[in-house]
């Protein structure tokens, strides 16, 4: 005996509608894991706002300095880090580049004299001081200003 399982117009409806249950099922779990993702998205931008970390501190002792010049520059102004001739070349290659991030929309120069203001690192050359008002030393690091 042979079973009937319908006419091919009637298999092919309920393969149809299978298909399309399964599409249904599909859209459903893809909307609600979108709708999740878009929540933890939206979580993870609160917390970045909230987020005080400041990238200064990658300076250490040196932070407070960074972070008093930058409060005195304005956009486009320029500014030079000065170092004492036997400074390690690391150091000076790593404040140039925290510098450059940190400090702008400042611009860095490579030299005082074309510069705004100058963080200098140990004691002021006799020229930066002649050039620049001192605004604070900050943990041996002088800040200045160029005169009026």
């Amino acid at each position: 005996m042979r079973r009937s399982f319908g006419t091919p117009s009637s298999l092919r409806a309920r393969a149809t509608i299978a298909c399309l249950a399964g599409l249904v099922v599909t859209l459903v779990a893809g909307v609600g894991q979108a709708l999740h993702e878009i929540r933890d998205l939206d979580s993870r931008r609160d917390q970045a706002h909230e987020s005080k970390w400041d990238v200064a501190s990658v300076t250490g002792t040196n932070a407070e300095a960074f972070r008093r010049l930058r409060a005195t520059l304005d956009a486009g102004e320029r500014f030079a880090l000065v170092f004492p001739d036997d400074a390690d070349r690391d150091q000076r290659g790593f404040y140039n580049l925290v510098s450059l991030s940190y400090l702008y929309p400042a611009l860095a120069s490579s030299d005082p004299a074309n510069a705004d203001a100058v963080m200098v690192f140990g004691p002021p050359p006799t020229d930066v001081r002649r050039a620049f008002d001192e605004i604070a030393v900050v943990d041996g690091v002088w800040l200045g200003r160029r005169s009026s």
